[in-house]
């Protein structure tokens, strides 16, 4: 019975006190490189399945739902659509400071329809605060 054992062997830093790998180590860096993209690969499905799933609550208008989906498409990255999808559930469920936030942060991300989003809940803030 014979063992294959590939030791590396790494230089020795003596005011670490520890071995050290050489910086330009081809094949790390070939891992690592694939481990990133395969993260940005699996982040961009997630994100792209969370946000169909937050696209079709919105169109049921099951705001709760809406919202989850469109926080965990957020956490993965920032889209102007998915802020005014939550920012919707809000207004529709009568959150809407959070709904003015989401609608502004989308507004500024370029997406279209906030603009009137904005003005339309900025209305009704008003309109709560004449009645109290």
């Amino acid at each position: 019975m014979s063992i294959n054992s590939q030791a590396q062997v790494y230089a020795y830093d003596s005011s670490l006190k520890m071995p050290t790998r050489d910086l330009y180590d081809t094949e790390v860096m070939n891992m690592t490189l694939r481990a990133y993209a395969e993260t940005a690969a699996r982040r961009s499905a997630y994100f792209k399945q969370y946000s169909r799933m937050a696209a079709e609550a919105y169109n049921e208008e099951n705001w709760y739902d809406a919202i989850k989906y469109a926080n965990s498409a957020l956490s993965l990255f920032e889209n102007g659509q998915q802020y005014y999808i939550r920012g919707y559930g809000y207004e529709s469920l009568g959150y809407l400071k959070e709904a003015k936030k989401d609608y502004k942060r989308a507004k500024k991300l370029g997406y279209y329809d906030a603009a009137q989003a904005l003005e339309s809940v900025n209305n009704k803030i008003k309109a709560q605060k004449k009645q109290k």
